[in-house]
């Protein structure tokens, strides 16, 4: 796929506008779309009509239509390529928005608005062939290339497989990123376990006297063990809920940032209410255990020996 810039007459509303649009260029023969199920929209797709000696045609899938148009239907319009201002091609069609190449470029470097050309009308040859089977692909994948040997022995096949096979060799790289970028989340939501029950512990202890105290006046230890504990909780909620309202902040302020640059795409996280809600309740399970274990420990304690403690 080529990236370039499309630009548009509006030859219907007959206003002259003529603006240019990056969009991704892709060369695709008769079949092409059937073969990776691409649905179509308006029109038509490819075939023999569209051959060398014919018009320069077209076809566009529903974002470039409603950019450059104003509307899915874009059918019988017209427009032309930077690289090549002297042809107007018509479009004969327009498919459903789809992927690009593959997963990785998908995210990192999505495409929305493609325009696809007949590969008859393109001076180079096909270099790439697609086909779908309903059996086993990975099959089919030798018999392909002992077919193209006997089309063309002398035609170098470089790299051959399935396409399920390509999508996730493409995300192999950004898997292990992801991996490695959430072993250091866990780790990190670990490490804060671990020092908010240090600090609510030791917070507790540094109450033994006043549980001493409530004790000598007669107060029961598990309401006592209750009333640390809930001071706890409500201190570890208020933190907890100023951290989350904090990551949210931070998310949208990242999703309104603007590109650097014309052509850089940013990433724009969202927020995960599955994943705040699972950090809340983690921190909430580790206040609950660090402040009831050593608050029950002291209310077993005698009186006398726990208003003695420092």
């Amino acid at each position: 796929m080529q990236t370039t810039g499309v630009r548009l007459l509006d030859d219907r509303a007959g206003s002259g506008r003529d603006e240019a649009r990056p969009a991704g260029a892709i060369w695709a023969a008769p079949g092409y779309f059937e073969a990776l199920r691409i649905p179509l929209v308006h029109g038509r797709l490819f075939d023999e009509r569209d051959g060398a000696d014919a018009g320069p045609a077209a076809v566009i899938n529903v974002s470039l239509a409603r950019r450059l148009f104003g509307t899915s239907d874009a059918t019988g319009r017209r427009l032309r390529l930077d690289r090549e201002p002297a042809v107007w091609m018509q479009v004969v069609g327009v498919v459903a928005d789809t992927g690009t190449s593959d997963r990785a470029g998908d995210l990192v470097d999505p495409t929305p608005w493609l325009l696809y050309r007949p590969i008859a009308q393109s001076d180079q040859p096909p270099s790439v062939v697609f086909a779908r089977t309903a059996g086993d692909g990975a099959a089919l994948v030798g018999e392909m290339r002992q077919a193209l040997r006997r089309a063309d022995p002398s035609l170098p096949v470089i790299a051959a497989g399935t396409l399920a096979s390509h999508l996730d060799d493409s995300l192999a790289v950004s898997t292990r990123i992801a991996q490695s970028l959430a072993g250091l989340g866990l780790l990190g939501v670990c490490l804060a376990a671990v020092g908010l029950y240090a600090v609510v512990a030791f917070s507790v202890l540094q109450r033994i006297r006043e549980i001493g105290i409530r004790m000598a006046l007669g107060a029961s230890r598990p309401r006592v063990a209750w009333s640390v504990t809930r001071g706890a909780i409500g201190l570890v909620g208020a933190g907890t809920a100023i951290g989350l309202a904090l990551s949210v902040a931070v998310v949208v302020a990242l999703r309104a940032a603007a590109a650097p640059a014309p052509g850089i795409t940013l990433y724009r996280p969202s927020v995960n209410p599955a994943g705040l809600a699972w950090i809340a309740a983690a921190m909430a399970v580790v206040a609950i255990a660090a402040a009831y274990v050593p608050a029950r420990r002291a209310a077993r304690l005698d009186p006398l020996v726990a208003m003695r403690r420092e």
